[in-house]
This record gives C-alpha cells, structure tokens and sequence, in this order.
C-alpha cells in the first residue's frame, strides 16, 4: 500500500528557491531535478524505508537528489510521510534541519 506524501510548506519553500535558482542560473537544470524529485517521491511512496535514516537526527530520513538532500519523516500509524527540508548538500544541515 503507498503512502501519502505531505510537503510541507518549508520544503515548498525550499523548492522554490531551488528551482528558481537553476532556473536563471543553469537552464534546463530544473526539469531534469523534478523528474528525479518525482522519482524519489514516487520510491518514497512505496517504500519509504528504502532511503537511509539521516544519522545525525535518526528522526529523519534522507534521500539524495542531485546536489540537494531530501528531509522526510515516516508516520506509520497513518501510513504516510512528511516531507520537510529540500537542501543542497554544502549548506549547514544541522542549522536548518
């Protein structure tokens, strides 16, 4: 049974930076992001356990888009996940987390 995926309105934000950024900066970088995004969701959906357990705050699950982290907790009780940070990789994780 998938689950349904929430993003949160931070990790929307966050989407939008990303994409606007690639969008001015590296044409045509922005299409191929959402279709591994899509991807990524579309794995996290059937298998959310399928990407490792962020190790510096167990509570997270981490999947790796590109240059950019995808953030998400798993609530099993209502067969569903919670999508909450999109960051690229240099930033400082802890700080944002």
């Amino acid at each position: 049974m998938a689950y349904d995926i929430s993003i949160l309105k931070r990790a929307t934000n966050d989407l939008d930076e990303i994409l606007n950024n690639m969008a001015t900066q590296y044409p045509g970088t922005a299409s191929r992001f959402i279709s591994e995004l899509e991807r990524v969701l579309t794995n996290i959906a059937e298998n959310p356990k399928l990407y490792q357990v962020y190790t510096n705050n167990t509570q997270y699950h981490r999947a790796v888009i590109g240059d950019y982290l995808l953030f998400y907790r798993i609530f099993e009780e209502s067969n569903s996940v919670r999508v909450y940070r999109v960051l690229h990789g240099n930033r400082d994780i802890k700080a944002l987390l």
